[in-house]
């Protein structure tokens, strides 16, 4: 007898879930980590504008909260995707890093030094598939 002759079906193969990069929670990590870097900011500007904070410690103040926007995004990421949470938080961490950098550069309009951009996408990369880690196993 044929296969797909009246009533007799073929077996269908399980469908099996996808394994692979999902660059859809790539790309939403990197959006949560946008906001939280928006937000963040404008509390940093805040406590700055109170005189709460002295301007010396800017850097150091915004370069944490690019940090901790990055990791929020990159653990958002790592958790959404429920595999490869490494892979997902080291790419989400490498957009974040990009998009700042192209903002950076229509804003100010000068490009940081090539050690300086290389040093971020390192910590980027590196902090994002530690975050990934820790929010694939986050329950």
């Amino acid at each position: 007898m044929r296969a797909g002759a009246a009533g007799v079906q073929a077996p269908r193969a399980a469908a099996k879930p996808r394994e692979g990069l999902s660059l859809k929670y790539i790309a939403l990590g990197a959006v949560v980590a946008l906001l939280v870097a928006f937000i963040l900011s404008g509390i940093v500007g805040l406590v700055m504008y109170q005189g709460w904070l002295s301007e010396s410690f800017s850097p150091l103040v915004m370069s944490v909260a690019s940090f901790v926007s990055l990791f929020v995004g990159c653990v958002y990421a790592g958790r959404r995707a429920k595999v490869a949470g490494w892979a997902h938080g080291a790419l989400t961490g490498l957009l974040y890093t990009t998009l700042i950098t192209i903002t950076g550069l229509a804003v100010f309009d000068q490009l940081a030094p090539a050690l300086i951009l290389a040093e971020r996408v390192g910590l980027g990369l590196a902090l994002g598939a530690v975050a990934g880690t820790v929010g694939i196993n986050i329950r």
